[in-house]
């Protein structure tokens, strides 16, 4: 007899969250509860005043309580499924009063052997301030399908599905439900076409508003608009004219200057070397005065035919 709510494993699909289970407040009656249910008689939980001498505000909750609300969270969703591994890992203390939330996710989803599937299941538990008080992760097998459930309770073997078969059964479906979308989704693209119309329509507004300003007087008064033209024309060129001129005629001034004082200095320094030459000079005028005279007498008397040639040797 199949049960009157069950999971297969073609309807599980990663990221699939379980609906949150809400609590009622922890009170002392549960924790008394599951102290005799479970042999588990730790003073911190059932004894006030010990727990407050031992530095704790109030008695404490066995963690084990949050751990049970992540097992009926996950065993209520997964029902007929078997389950093969259940962790937790404690994060928060749970007090007395506390209101914790339990949520879950599917994480995975694998083909473990020929005719065998498997989930994982990550729950955690929040208390009443969003803190986070316990985590655990659960894992379980699944039937393929109701086929397969009914196959092996009467005895026979597993319904074996590969993972490429899962795979063309989902391309299958999936093909079949987008032929509608698309066309809407063809509806949203007609419209940002339309506008493109509406903005060309600024340039006839402006149009008109060029033949408004020929209606007035404008027309009555057509001289004035050569003569505007003819001031602007003249007026441009003397402006660009003047301004080259002065500049070309300021430049070579400079080096015209500079050669006129360069001869001025130089027929000045030759002007101090004759007057200390002649100086020099005018010293030895007086030991040529006689050497004047010999020649004069030398010349008389060749005039005579009297005078001899100087020999080379030298008198001793």
């Amino acid at each position: 007899m199949l049960t009157a709510r069950q999971l297969y494993f073609e309807a599980v699909k990663v990221g699939d969250e379980l609906p949150p289970l809400v609590k009622p407040p922890v009170d002392r009656l549960q924790i008394a509860r599951y102290a005799g249910a479970a042999q588990d008689w730790n003073p911190l939980f059932v004894d006030e005043p010990y727990a407050k001498n031992s530095g704790f505000p109030s008695a404490l909750a066995p963690g084990m309580i949050a751990m049970g609300f992540l097992g009926e969270l996950v065993v209520d969703w997964v029902r007929g499924a078997r389950l093969r591994r259940f962790s937790a890992r404690f994060v928060k203390i749970v007090w007395p009063g506390d209101v914790l939330t339990v949520r879950g996710r599917v994480t995975d989803r694998r083909f473990e052997e020929p005719g065998r599937y498997a989930i994982d299941i990550e729950v955690w538990a929040e208390n009443q301030r969003g803190e986070l008080v316990v985590r655990g992760l659960t894992t379980f097998q699944l039937y393929y399908s109701a086929d397969d459930e009914a196959r092996q309770r009467a005895g026979g073997a597993p319904l074996v599905v590969t993972k490429e078969e899962e795979d063309a059964r989902l391309a299958k479906l999936s093909r079949a439900q987008p032929s509608r979308p698309a066309t809407a989704a063809s509806r949203p693209l007609a419209p940002p076409r339309l506008p493109q119309p509406p903005a060309a329509r600024p340039a006839p507004s402006a149009a008109p508003a060029a033949p408004a300003a020929p209606t007035g007087p404008a027309k009555a008064t057509p001289p004035s608009t050569p003569r505007a033209p003819a001031a602007r024309a003249p007026a441009a060129a003397p402006k660009v004219a003047p301004k080259p001129a002065p500049a070309a005629a300021a430049r070579p001034r400079p080096p015209a200057r500079a050669a006129a004082k360069k001869p001025a200095a130089v027929r000045a320094r030759p002007a101090a070397k004759p007057t200390a030459g002649k100086a020099k000079a005018a010293r030895p005028r007086p030991a040529k005065r006689p050497a004047g005279k010999e020649k004069g007498a030398i010349a008389r008397a060749r005039a005579h035919g009297t005078a001899r040639k100087p020999s080379g040797k030298k008198r001793r």
